[in-house]
């Protein structure tokens, strides 16, 4: 049977950024939520950082991203006075919500972005007139989500995807049982972290070691699309404390058909954002803050640093001993995406919206279908840890990776023909 070629695409290339080096922030072993609350709390009276990545229960999820941005503005609001110059360094959600609180009380704000666009890690695109999300694209935790409410208020219409109960599918066959092995994982990890912080690599050993050959197959399958895609660390540092218990998706999701980029835009509007401005050195004063690039200097009452963690290895900035004993604990993931608009829907098809996909080899193993939601047949292919890695290298062009991306679409088509 011949299989449609797709009519548009896009690759990510997160882990290559230089002002993201990855997707989303796991715990390293011996991190936990205090490490992350450490990093939100002010560096001085002058400075405080923003970001997913600090947010003590909202972790690796738009919405941490927005709450940590309106703390951040709430601790330099209580330390200032209305007219102060602000200078927020990153134009992504966190950077956007902090410098419109902002301005809302009074404050001279300017959002200083190393890219060529606002969004940070969200990045919606067009695929032929179809717009759909190369980076963050579902809203977490929907009912308790305030992006969520923002959505709402904006009169966004949203979309459901069900990752609880995802297709399992693999190049053998269907895969039975793989919610149910990671379930018995994780009480696993439960009871082997009780006493003490383990890697995650450890934990898996350790509970594959009493199972039959074919349960671990599945374990393995599980693994790949349940754990690595929720971490997209190296198993042999990240924290199994973290990896279990940190929340991720399965708790109403939903996407907007017209792109995160439409909330990010919502938030942008009125701010003085200047792009191209990647910001190198941060200095404090005794008069204040000055923000330093290849570009020149600002100088400013106080700063928010609303930049990934993992971008603040290439910045000179003093932070506590505290603050750097936290950032020590906590890693960034690596997980990329390839989006896939075709002319027509050839694959099976999930009730819920969301597909996992095994062929024992580096793969994009978990699949989100957006064809109901945009009216149009798209896939979002996504990949994570060492698949990740490879199969995004800079070696390989963007067209190169669609084209692969969209051969492992033939090959799950053709392995299920009768699949609806």
């Amino acid at each position: 049977m011949r299989h449609p070629q797709p009519v548009a695409w896009a690759v990510s290339r997160w882990c290559a950024d230089p002002w993201s080096r990855g997707a989303w922030t796991g715990l390293l072993v011996g991190g936990t939520g205090a490490d992350r609350a450490r990093l939100a709390a002010p560096v001085s009276d002058r400075l405080v950082l923003a970001g997913e990545g600090v947010h003590p229960t909202r972790p690796a999820m738009v919405h941490g991203a927005y709450e940590s941005g309106l703390t951040a503005a709430g601790h330099l609001l209580a330390a200032g006075r209305p007219g102060e110059r602000i200078v927020v360094v990153g134009a992504g959600v966190a950077g956007l919500a902090a410098a419109r609180e902002l301005r809302r009380h009074g404050r001279r704000v300017r959002v200083l972005e190393a890219r060529g666009r606002v969004g940070g890690r969200v990045h919606s695109v067009d695929l032929g007139g179809v717009t759909a999300d190369l980076g963050a694209a579902w809203l977490q935790q929907y009912a308790d989500n305030s992006l969520a409410a923002l959505a709402r208020e904006c009169g966004l219409p949203v979309v459901a995807t069900d990752f609880t109960d995802p297709l399992t599918l693999s190049a053998d066959g269907r895969v039975e049982g793989a919610t149910v092995a990671l379930d018995a994982l994780a009480r696993t990890a439960h009871a082997l972290t009780a006493a003490a912080d383990r890697p995650v690599a450890e934990v898996i050993a350790a509970h594959a070691a009493g199972l039959d050959t074919a349960s671990r197959r599945t374990l393995a399958y599980a693994v790949e699309a349940g754990v690595t895609l929720e971490s997209g660390l190296d198993f042999r540092l990240a924290s199994a404390r973290g990896a279990f218990s940190e929340p991720g998706v399965g708790e109403g999701d939903r996407w907007l058909p017209g792109g995160l980029g439409t909330v990010v835009t919502h938030l942008a509007d009125g701010l003085d954002v200047i792009l191209d401005r990647p910001v190198t050195e941060i200095r404090p004063g005794s008069d204040g803050v000055t923000v330093t690039g290849s570009w020149g200097a600002l100088h400013a009452d106080r700063v928010v640093l609303a930049m990934p963690l993992a971008a603040l290895a290439d910045l000179a900035v003093d932070l506590p001993d505290g603050h750097r004993a936290a950032l020590a604990r906590i890693g960034t993931g690596r997980a990329e995406k390839v989006l896939l608009r075709y002319p027509d829907r050839f694959w099976p098809v999930s009730p819920g919206g969301y597909l996992w996909w095994g062929e024992g080899t580096d793969t994009w193993c978990e699949w989100a279908d957006l064809t109901d939601g945009l009216g149009h047949p798209v896939l979002a292919l996504l990949a994570a840890g060492d698949a990740a890695t490879s199969l995004h290298s800079p070696t390989r062009t963007d067209a190169d990776i669609a084209a692969r991306a969209h051969a492992t679409v033939v090959r799950m088509a053709a392995s299920f023909p009768n699949l609806p």
